[in-house]
């Protein structure tokens, strides 16, 4: 293990994976991948010679003198880390096959040997997509270990259904393996190594929250998943990033498809219309794809609830893009503030809609 702790330190120093590739791929380490001894012996020339520019090797050296040894020690040990290299036997063999291969993981707990289908969507997730979650996620978390990027609100619905059930789930997230980001996540966390699943990051320690490393995680996400649903996608959204990525490797591809004229549903649509990504309204979709015994009660189809009237419906549509006050939803409909209230009651009671923080209301 000390070795392997050089290793985290001479990443956490600013080596890329792309450059431990080509300095361990060397003769001179080939046979010998000693990380203490080139981590002792680091220096100007030893950079120089493999063609790191001057001010790289300038903050190197500089962070070699700052950087306490016995602070990646302890954030590795904290957590139980465990760093894969990438000619390991457990090393993920489809993170070989993406383009920017990372030299190394650092993983809490194990990488699951069941087939993995990634499910991404946009940052804003809407109450439709939330319900749709809601209603593949149990289905499919029976046959395949659930993959996603561990973002507040949009991943971490993924990962939250996928542990209700006690099933299998990966988080791939975007900041060094010793940061709980978002803090909020933090128990999410915990719950996922306590139940034996995976926590996968390629960042170095201390490396904090950076949104250069999400089209990283992206192709790690693409990368360890066989399959993967896009549940979300407006324009230039991460998981449109991660779509393309799964298309370039030769992924099976999922998209739910919405209205044409909602932005967060853009692509998902145009992914379906050109062929690139297989509609799908249910979990019953993806599971007769791979020969998964299921039946048509088995599997939960995403309908609409009953409406008494077209406001009921109005309002049950509009607290699917977006929470909204009594209050908000009078200026919205041009209504007085008693027959909105009254609308709200009938949908609470009937359980189509809640009400949640700052008396704001959405879809259940």
């Amino acid at each position: 293990m000390e070795n392997k702790l050089y290793l985290a330190i001479l990443h956490s120093l600013g080596i890329s994976h792309k450059k431990f590739h080509f300095i361990f791929k060397d003769n001179l380490f080939k046979n010998n991948k000693n990380y203490k001894e080139f981590y002792e012996k680091l220096n100007f020339e030893i950079l120089n010679n493999y063609w790191f520019k001057d001010e790289e090797i300038s903050n190197i050296l500089k962070r070699k003198k700052e950087l306490k040894i016995s602070f990646i020690k302890q954030k590795l040990e904290e957590r139980k880390v465990e760093i894969i290299i990438c000619d390991e036997d457990n090393f993920p063999v489809k993170l070989k096959n993406i383009s920017s291969s990372p030299y190394l993981i650092y993983i809490r707990w194990k990488i699951s040997s069941w087939p993995k289908i990634a499910v991404v969507w946009s940052r804003n997730i809407t109450s439709y997509w939330k319900r749709v979650i809601e209603n593949i996620i149990p289905d499919i978390s029976r046959y395949f270990t659930i993959i996603s990027g561990g973002a507040y609100w949009v991943d971490t619905h993924s990962h939250l259904e996928t542990l209700k059930l006690k099933n299998k789930t990966i988080a791939v997230i975007w900041t060094s393996i010793s940061e709980d980001y978002p803090t909020g996540n933090k128990k999410m966390y915990d719950e996922i190594v306590e139940n034996n699943w995976a926590i996968i990051s390629i960042f170095a320690i201390g490396i904090p929250w950076n949104a250069y490393n999400f089209p990283i995680r992206n192709e790690i996400v693409a990368g360890l998943s066989s399959w993967i649903v896009i549940v979300e996608a407006r324009e230039k959204s991460g998981s449109l990033i991660t779509a393309k990525l799964a298309l370039d490797l030769w992924k099976d591809l999922f998209a739910v498809p919405w209205e044409i004229f909602k932005s967060n549903s853009t692509w998902c649509n145009n992914l379906i219309k050109a062929w690139e990504a297989k509609l799908i309204n249910s979990s019953i979709d993806i599971l007769e794809e791979y020969n998964f015994s299921t039946t048509k009660k088995e599997a939960k189809k995403i309908e609409k609830p009953e409406f008494s009237d077209e406001l009921e419906e109005k309002i049950y549509n509009a607290l699917l893009l977006e929470w909204f006050t009594a209050d908000e939803l009078v200026k919205k409909f041009n209504l007085d503030i008693s027959t909105i209230s009254f609308k709200l009651s009938m949908l609470e009671i009937n359980w189509i809609i809640k009400k949640t923080l700052w008396w704001k209301f959405e879809v259940k």
